[in-house]
């Protein structure tokens, strides 16, 4: 199969998955007791321990969540930088390594979870909780980070090169700064997965018509 077909699926695999993010938060938690950052960030580990404990499941799909997101997050940027290397090998060629940072840090999150919590949430141990959940939100906060620059540079390079519609490389970037700045200002996360949503399904879309071997 093309890499150009592969990033497109990827692409929209992406989006798919922020929308599962999207729905779990605003739906599935508040059923949980889970009703705002306050509960389902690191600052209630007991209602959290209540949670994982009542719908393990739901946790579980969230942690394979994260891989997947790692992984299709490397593919759709590889078919980028095939796309784009000719006239932008070095933007390319650091978007790519931005974009193997995130994968990295988001396979570490969702693998942290899935391996160490079940036995801190058996134990109980509210403090040991509220130490990991500390941890895989650095680094989800962190993988964001890092794939920010490669939507950030690949929206550049798409602006020179004109691979891409001018309105999805100017959106790109848009994704890619609100992606850097989140951990600095935590109100945009919401505009930006909605951006990243978009993007993500309207790139995959390029890139499946896309005739680039």
């Amino acid at each position: 199969m093309k890499l150009q077909r592969i990033g497109g699926l990827a692409a929209v695999v992406y989006a798919l998955l922020l929308v599962f993010f999207l729905v779990v938060v605003a739906v599935l938690f508040p059923r949980l007791g889970l009703v705002g950052p306050g509960d389902w960030g690191d600052f209630d580990p007991v209602k959290n321990i209540t949670a994982r404990t009542d719908s393990p499941s739901t946790f579980f799909s969230l942690d394979l969540g994260f891989l997947l997101l790692g992984i299709a997050s490397i593919l759709f940027v590889l078919a980028l930088r095939e796309r784009m290397e000719a006239d932008t090998p070095n933007i390319m060629q650091i978007a790519l390594i931005g974009a193997s940072i995130a994968c990295a840090l988001y396979i570490a999150h969702g693998l942290i979870e899935i391996v160490g919590f079940p036995s801190i949430i058996t134990a109980k141990d509210a403090s040991a909780l509220r130490a990991g959940m500390a941890v895989t939100l650095g680094l989800g906060i962190a993988g964001s980070h890092a794939l920010g620059w490669a939507f950030l540079l690949s929206g550049c390079a798409a602006l020179k090169t004109a691979a891409l519609p001018k309105m999805l490389a100017c959106l790109l970037i848009l994704n890619g700064i609100i992606s850097i700045i989140v951990f600095a200002v935590p109100p945009v996360m919401v505009v930006g997965t909605i951006a990243a949503i978009v993007s993500g399904l309207w790139l995959g879309a390029v890139l499946l018509r896309s005739r680039t071997s």
